[in-house]
């Protein structure tokens, strides 16, 4: 899911770039900021990807320790700062689209579905994972923020020119 949810950044991260050498300064500084931050939300989201692979194979005991709880918690954690991760992806692409080359915007949308699809299984894993957990603080403190993610999706989805609720 967060190479997937790298890619939706990358799509949007070309509109603003396509945009910003096609436009020189008409779209101003915003958009190069935009850019700016797609470009490390890819790169944290690739890393996350990484970090998800080490959480599975410590989850089934893979890199030969005994699995736990703590193993159980970061293999719920890390899909969770994926699904938090593609969010913000979900959000700019908003501004994405608004400023990017009209040509290009539906590269933008399909970055901004790309990333919302991923955040969508994201939130799947986390589910599944709390099931296996006992430590009700967490399991409630992480479902909280699973639900917000999704609730917050849906409304960028909603935002996104072209893609008006699917």
């Amino acid at each position: 899911s967060a190479i997937v949810g790298a890619a939706g950044a990358a799509l949007c991260e070309m509109v603003c770039i396509h945009t910003l050498e096609r436009d020189g300064g008409a779209p101003g500084a915003q958009l190069a900021e935009v850019r700016d931050g797609l470009r490390e939300r890819r790169d944290g989201l690739l890393g996350l990807a990484d970090g998800d692979a080490a959480a599975v194979e410590a989850l089934l005991g893979l890199d030969g320790t005994d699995p736990g709880v703590r193993e159980a918690k970061r293999a719920t954690g890390v899909p969770l700062a994926v699904a938090e991760g593609c969010l913000e992806v979900v959000e700019v692409a908003t501004v994405v689209v608004e400023r990017g080359t009209p040509n290009a915007a539906p590269d933008a949308v399909t970055g901004a579905l790309l990333a919302d699809a991923a955040l969508r299984a994201s939130v799947a894993t986390v589910r599944s994972n709390l099931e296996r957990l006992d430590d009700q603080a967490f399991v409630e403190e992480m479902g909280r923020r699973a639900a917000r993610t999704e609730r917050d999706a849906d409304r960028a989805i909603e935002r996104l020119p072209e893609a008006g609720g699917r």
